[in-house]
């Protein structure tokens, strides 16, 4: 387990379903830049932890911490 979450996975985080949501949602300030740019972006987890799990953030959106089996 890293320490960076992929945009793939901030994406499934919060539900998003493009990357074209993730570039407005950092246009509007709600998403900080990525920690490391690249194919993809990385951002680390204590910044997008503390986003989702932030009192009265005004989003009803929660963690999803399950775990896709690779095998």
């Amino acid at each position: 387990m890293g320490m960076y979450y992929t945009t793939s996975e901030v994406k499934r985080i919060f539900g998003w379903g493009s990357n074209s949501t993730v570039q407005r949602k950092r246009d509007s300030g709600f998403l900080p830049p990525p920690d490391l740019s690249g194919r993809p972006n990385k951002w680390r987890k204590d910044v997008i932890d503390a986003i989702v799990y932030a009192p009265n953030s005004g989003s009803t959106n929660k963690k999803n911490t399950s775990k896709k089996n690779d095998s």
